[in-house]
């Protein structure tokens, strides 16, 4: 089930957002985020992505677009777009590379410091790490991250 949704886009800083009033989409029934909002399937100008609808004012959620999206479409701040939601339950968590998956089974510890951290986040680092072609380098990417685990128990640096 899906519903169909006008909204005008407004710009914060970079970012580019609707409100959704809640009464809206109160029938798809979203599943809950890990923190905060719900969970989403965004189809826009025929592209689909995989969005979180945050708490917004009163009685709305926000929902922000990346801006790929926006530039294919030819939109920003200020027009008004039509996009569908619907309910994303599919698991947001993400395919670890084969040398963290190896590790994490070899040492049980790091896999409960990965798992610490935000679903977003360790999406973000898996995303990072596979982004490059290279064996070597996604290797490396890898090892930097599980370095950073084992030193300290966190993901980013500071």
């Amino acid at each position: 089930m899906r519903v169909v949704l006008r909204a005008k886009l407004y710009r914060v800083t970079q970012v580019r957002w609707v409100d959704i009033p809640k009464r809206a989409v109160a029938q798809l029934k979203f599943p809950p985020a890990e923190k905060s909002g719900v969970y989403a399937v965004l189809r826009f100008n025929d592209d689909l992505d995989r969005v979180t609808l945050l708490p917004g004012k009163r009685g709305c959620y926000k929902l922000a677009f990346k801006v790929e999206l926006l530039r294919a479409a030819g939109v920003d701040a200020g027009n008004e777009i039509s996009f569908t939601l619907e309910p994303d339950t599919v698991s947001r968590e993400p395919e670890l590379p084969e040398e963290m998956r190896k590790l994490f089974l070899a040492r049980p510890q790091l896999a409960v410091r990965w798992a610490a951290h935000s679903v977003a986040l360790r999406r973000q680092i898996v995303r990072y790490i596979e982004q490059t072609r290279s064996p070597e380098i996604r290797a490396r990417r890898c090892w930097i991250f599980i370095e950073r685990l084992a030193d300290s128990g966190k993901l980013q640096q500071g």
